[in-house]
């Protein structure tokens, strides 16, 4: 039963379920083809990728979950929100689809969960498509407080300064960036959170970010894993969140690497350019098959 808030014309698909052992996770399955997933960050939802999906899903099966916590899955208080025990839940998705020749398609707190995935399957795993994002602990950055000090990345280091905002206000100045978002989508991020009044600190999205320095730390020295996977790198310069910086490491991190910036985009390039992303997605997956094509002399 999808909820009263959802503007089913923004969001038009059949909802998925999965059952794991803390809850129902919601997520959709458009279209057949060559499998693109997709992971969105904190404290988005598959709604996030609802324009690449409406376009992509004409040539290609395109999946994306609701991390616990987020969008039209369970929240149940218990669970931990920790990124390990995400990623082990997007794990168990993908065994349940016995997903093969995937492209994964990760953005800001979604890439851990998906490199997760991709270091433990990398025979899975064929291409990446990545949109601003980091994959290592920040926690000795000179910049952070002691306050802040377990807090992993620029993202939950944003969060930590808003624990005492309402939901609401969190999604307005996280997509501060994107002035002309109408007011209508940024209600389908406030409302995916849960009560619109609760406090950032009560939140997944903030919950989830505390104290993941190891497993962090563990990802990247396990890195090697999937640095020879082809990647195409989608990047606003206009982020506040995950600044430049990051972008000259993953260069440098993968072997097979393609870069498009974006100008005028910021953190959430989906809602800016989703048009514009899917058509270099679409490019990209198609070239890496041909390359992939046996030779006939």
């Amino acid at each position: 039963m999808k909820p009263d808030w959802l503007d089913r014309k923004e969001y038009p698909f059949k909802s998925n379920y999965i059952a794991l052992d803390a809850g129902k996770m919601h997520y959709i399955d458009e279209g057949e083809g060559t499998p693109l997933v997709m992971i969105h960050g904190t404290p988005a939802w598959s709604f996030l990728y609802r324009n690449l999906i409406k376009v992509l899903r004409k040539k290609y099966r395109c999946i994306a979950m609701d991390m616990l916590g987020f969008g039209l899955s369970d929240k149940p208080q218990a669970w931990s929100y920790k990124p390990r025990a995400h990623a082990a839940n997007f794990e168990q998705l993908m065994e349940h689809l016995q997903l093969k020749d995937v492209t994964l398609l990760v953005h800001d707190f979604g890439t851990p969960i998906g490199m997760a995935y991709a270091i433990r399957h990398p025979e899975n795993v064929k291409n990446i498509v990545m949109l601003n994002s980091w994959t290592w602990s920040l926690s000795k950055h000179e910049t952070f407080s002691k306050t802040s000090k377990y807090l992993v990345g620029p993202l939950g280091k944003f969060l930590h300064s808003k624990l005492n905002v309402s939901a609401t206000d969190l999604i307005h100045d996280l997509f501060e960036e994107e002035g002309n978002m109408p007011e209508l989508i940024k209600e389908h991020y406030v409302k995916a959170l849960g009560k619109p009044e609760d406090h950032v600190r009560n939140l997944a999205c903030a919950r989830e970010l505390i104290g993941v320095t190891k497993w962090y730390n563990e990802l990247w020295q396990e890195r090697k894993m999937i640095q020879q996977i082809p990647t195409l790198i989608l990047w606003g310069e206009r982020d506040k969140l995950v600044h430049i910086e990051a972008l000259q490491r993953w260069k440098k991190f993968f072997h097979e690497c393609y870069v498009i910036p974006f100008e005028e985009g910021g953190h959430f390039l989906q809602e800016d350019s989703a048009e514009e992303i899917s058509k270099y997605v679409d490019n990209f997956v198609q070239e890496e098959q041909k390359k992939r094509e046996p030779v006939h002399e």
